[in-house]
């Protein structure tokens, strides 16, 4: 099931832009109401984008002894070898949330050579209890954003009007059942070897709610055979904005 919902736009400034027309409609000079009517439209689309706030996870801070950088929910850490970014796809939009499991999406681009993943050792802590090894996974495949989405994706895309959490075009069912002709495995396949930039989601058992801490452990990734150390990356709740005026689509 997917809520659609609609925010209202800024009535105020839809007021002053009828007001400046009914004001100058009497103006004969074209030009001078061509200024006003300009103006009256710039306030109206202003007050239509203004943003609104939502709670998602947000990466907390750069590791110490480690350089990146963090936007909005992504965080990309930078070593020698390689650049790690990961993505907690946890969101809470006036009450609505992300149905059950958990998507956490990685993106790996190595330096140079071949690159072996175990998904066996990408986990996730919780404030809630221990360690958690994935339920499945999806990847190596090509990274996507696009304007329409909040989450980063990877894999097939999924299309629909207005902004929406995610647009993974693969069902809950699939990925709770590891559909491999969706392209979803489990871990327990083993590592998987790629070359080049590549990204990957990685699902876990547990609610997407940004109310939670979560503690990201990416272990087991390898460069021709020589491994790779990084730390654990700490995702809480914060705060962002997004623009107002249009639909936001939530799967339920």
């Amino acid at each position: 099931m997917v809520v659609i919902r609609r925010f209202n736009n800024a009535m105020s400034f839809c007021e002053v832009f009828k007001f400046i027309f009914l004001k100058f409609r009497s103006i004969r000079t074209f030009p001078a109401f061509q200024v006003c009517l300009l103006c009256g439209l710039l306030l109206l689309a202003s007050g239509c984008a203004a943003p609104i706030k939502y709670d998602a996870s947000v990466p907390q801070e750069i590791p110490a002894g480690f350089t990146g950088k963090i936007n909005r929910q992504t965080i990309s850490l930078e070593l020698p070898e390689l650049t790690l970014s990961a993505q907690i796809q946890a969101y809470d939009w006036d009450g609505q949330y992300l149905l059950k499991p958990l998507g956490v999406w990685l993106e790996v681009s190595p330096r140079n050579g071949w690159i072996t993943l175990d998904p066996q050792q990408v986990r996730l802590k919780t404030d809630q209890g221990p360690d958690i090894n994935a339920l499945s996974f999806l990847g190596p495949s090509k990274s996507w954003e696009s304007p329409g989405t909040l989450a980063a994706g990877c894999g097939p895309r999924g299309y629909g009007t207005g902004i929406g959490m995610t647009r993974i075009a693969v069902s809950q069912k699939s990925i709770i059942e590891a559909d491999s002709a969706s392209g979803i495995y489990r871990p327990s396949i083993g590592p998987v070897i790629s070359q080049g930039k590549n990204c990957f989601m990685f699902w876990f058992d547990t609610d997407p709610v940004p109310e939670h801490e979560f503690l990201l452990s990416v272990d087991g990734i390898f460069i021709d055979g020589k491994n790779v150390t990084l730390p654990k990356i700490r995702f809480q709740k914060g705060s962002l904005l997004a623009p107002k005026g249009i639909p936001l689509t939530v799967p339920q």
